[in-house]
């Protein structure tokens, strides 16, 4: 999963933010922590927009873009997109903020974006030749509490080009480097005095827009209204520090004795207690299609101070497939239950000579093929020792449900997770562990890796005996709430729990206790069907782990390319706050393994994301919760 793909576009986003200004208390989570919020306020939003660089080396010119109409200017003028948003301007006239206008200058090449005195002199000055163009955004002509982002006009006498920097960012250093030097002080840009804890961000609690592609087959939630980020909040871990690539695949489960047990995989891992590096692929790999799966144990309860430890991997051959990944695990009473999915290309040959098949066109760009679920090895020491059914398969069809995706068949199950009930599984309906996979049943239909048409639900008493045992496992047959019908073994007669032809892709579902919710979390392609471009990632709710499901949120080409997204439930709040009628949680997941043009929430990257956010509550369910509280 390391391809490198060019983006078509870059798009600009127009991002709601939400102004830290009350002091509230802190957010007790699951994990017993006491998150210190800082400032937060429920005024309403207004909006933020993250400048993107752009550099053409022809004209020797950088801009920055904020609006759609500079956007569109550097990338059909092939200017090049740098990663850093750097630049933060508001979106909206708001009192006390002045213009920052965007001139061109055909003689001198260089486009100039400025809001002072001194810039605007200078623009104006017809030996310089500057035309105007547009208002590109709003910034503060002095300092105050949400605008502390200084932003600085550097100039080279060399390449005559003008650029517009946060004084001490990334971009900054870089034209420092270049030998471009600080002409003025232009304004001050959207940034909070508790600004970003760990890169790049403005310490603000940022609404991300609500935008889906068209058809979305469900009604807007009239609960849950939308899915805000605390920008600068989102640790990465497994690279040894916040900020490092490691690996992607991060799917933990709380267990009885209160820490994560995680796969992970395609990366390297430190150990944050021995300090080695651990590394995992899990491709096939010679005649023997041998690959490899990580593992690790993640100790702590403060979401922002984790450490990774006892990182191992573990053995398997991907065969008849090309690839063998990890998908759901589970710790329940003492047992980690591991799982792991196969994956292909269209047709790809074996050593043996067998191969999968074609698969519609036109090609994905990265693992095309979703393969089965192969099964769940097992370990009663914490992942020192393994069970494992299928350290080689058979044939196609040799998996714990007996499905194939030779020959163009689809699966059902495609890299299933198990419900997360929180720790130990205690919010189990029924004490039993609930699996989810995407999946498609269309011949012509594109199943790969984060691509398919359906979402499927299963069931099983969480057991050694049961768990690799088909004849054990229910499938969901339709029906919502009480009226669920479940069948006994076979997995054909499985129906889809959610369907949207070819906008699924790898699916959770965690059980928000404090609101009585089951979230779904989706990701997708934002390109149809590309899996080295954006992603897109959206969440629906029922009140019934069967539905009916209600959309919460279409965050498009949210991380730009995050991917195996979910909410992992010790880092949920134990209560909404019903004051400001929000409910605070963690977003898990991995990003940017292809496309690396930009960091969206920032911090976005290769590593394990921990993004924490917020989704904000109608009037009607926060009182409908405060009234539920109170009562307890």
């Amino acid at each position: 999963l390391h391809q490198k793909r060019l983006p078509d576009k870059m798009p600009t986003r127009v991002l709601g933010a939400v102004l830290l200004a009350s002091v509230v208390a802190g957010i007790k989570l699951n994990s017993g922590y006491d998150l210190d919020v800082g400032e937060r306020s429920s005024a309403p939003a207004v909006n933020v927009t993250p400048a993107t660089c752009y550099y053409n080396g022809d004209y020797s010119d950088n801009v920055v873009a904020a609006t759609a109409a500079t956007t569109a200017f550097a990338t059909s003028h092939h200017y090049t997109a740098y990663p850093g948003d750097d630049v933060q301007l508001f979106g909206e006239p708001l009192d006390g903020l002045v213009p920052a206008k965007t001139f061109w200058s055909a003689s001198l090449n260089d486009t100039l974006t400025t809001a002072s005195a001194e810039g605007l002199a200078w623009a104006a000055n017809p030996a310089n030749g500057y035309v105007f163009q547009r208002v590109e955004g709003y910034c503060s002509p002095a300092p105050t509490a949400t605008c502390q982002q200084e932003l600085v006009t550097m100039w080279s006498n060399a390449r005559k080009d003008s650029f517009l920097v946060a004084k001490t960012g990334e971009h900054y250093n870089t034209a420092v480097s270049a030998g471009y030097t600080t002409n003025w002080t232009e304004c001050y840009g959207a940034a909070s005095s508790s600004a970003g804890k760990w890169t790049g961000g403005t310490g603000l609690w940022t609404a991300w827009p609500d935008q889906p592609q068209s058809g979305i087959p469900w009604p807007k939630s009239k609960d849950l209204l939308g899915w805000e980020y605390l920008s600068g909040a989102n640790p990465g871990y497994g690279g040894g520090d916040h900020v490092q690539r490691s690996a992607d695949t991060w799917y933990p489960s709380w267990s009885a004795d209160g820490n994560l047990y995680t796969p992970w995989t395609d990366g390297n891992v430190k150990d944050d207690v021995t300090g080695q590096h651990v590394g995992s692929g899990s491709g096939g790999k010679g005649d023997s299609l041998n690959s490899t799966t990580g593992q690790a144990k993640i100790v702590g309860d403060d979401p922002f101070n984790l450490t990774v430890t006892d990182v191992k991997v573990f053995t398997s051959s991907t065969y008849p497939y090309k690839g063998r990944y990890p998908c759901g695990t589970l710790c329940v009473n003492d047992t980690w239950f591991y799982s792991t999915y196969m994956l292909d290309n269209p047709n790809s040959s074996l050593p043996n000579g067998s191969n999968t098949g074609p698969n519609p066109g036109p090609n994905c760009g990265n693992w095309c093929i979703q393969g089965p679920v192969t099964d769940f090895r097992y370990s009663t020491d914490n992942g020192a020792t393994w069970t494992e059914p299928r350290i080689r398969a058979t044939s196609p069809s040799d998996n714990v449900f007996g499905e194939t995706a030779a020959h163009n068949a689809k699966v059902k199950f495609g890299a299933p997770h198990f419900v997360d009930f929180g720790k130990n599984l205690e919010h189990s309906p029924d004490g039993k562990a609930y699996l989810v996979g995407h999946g498609a049943s269309r011949p012509e239909a594109i199943q790969a890796w984060m691509l398919g048409d359906e979402v499927y639900m299963a069931r099983v008493t969480p057991t050694v005996e049961a768990i690799n045992d088909k004849s054990q496992w229910e499938f969901y047959a339709g029906g919502t709430g009480s009226n669920a019908k479940w069948v006994q073994g076979d997995v054909s007669a499985a129906v889809p729990l959610v369907k949207w032809d070819d906008h699924t892709g790898v699916v959770t579902m965690t059980y928000f206790a404090a609101l009585k919710k089951y979230i779904l979390t989706i990701s997708t392609a934002s390109y149809y069907p590309s899996m080295v471009k954006q992603f897109d990632t959206y969440f629906l709710e029922s009140d019934s782990i069967t539905g009916p499901w209600a959309y919460v949120n279409y965050n498009s080409e949210f991380g730009p390319e995050a991917y195996f997204c979910h909410h992992p439930s010790k880092f949920l709040a134990v209560e909404a706050n019903t004051t400001a009628k929000v409910y605070d949680a963690f977003l898990m997941y991995s990003a940017n393994f292809a496309f690396r043009d930009g960091s969206n929430p920032p911090n976005s990257a290769y590593h394990m994301n921990l993004q924490q956010a917020r989704i904000p509550l109608s009037d009607a369910f926060a009182a409908r919760l405060a009234v539920r509280y109170a009562a307890k």
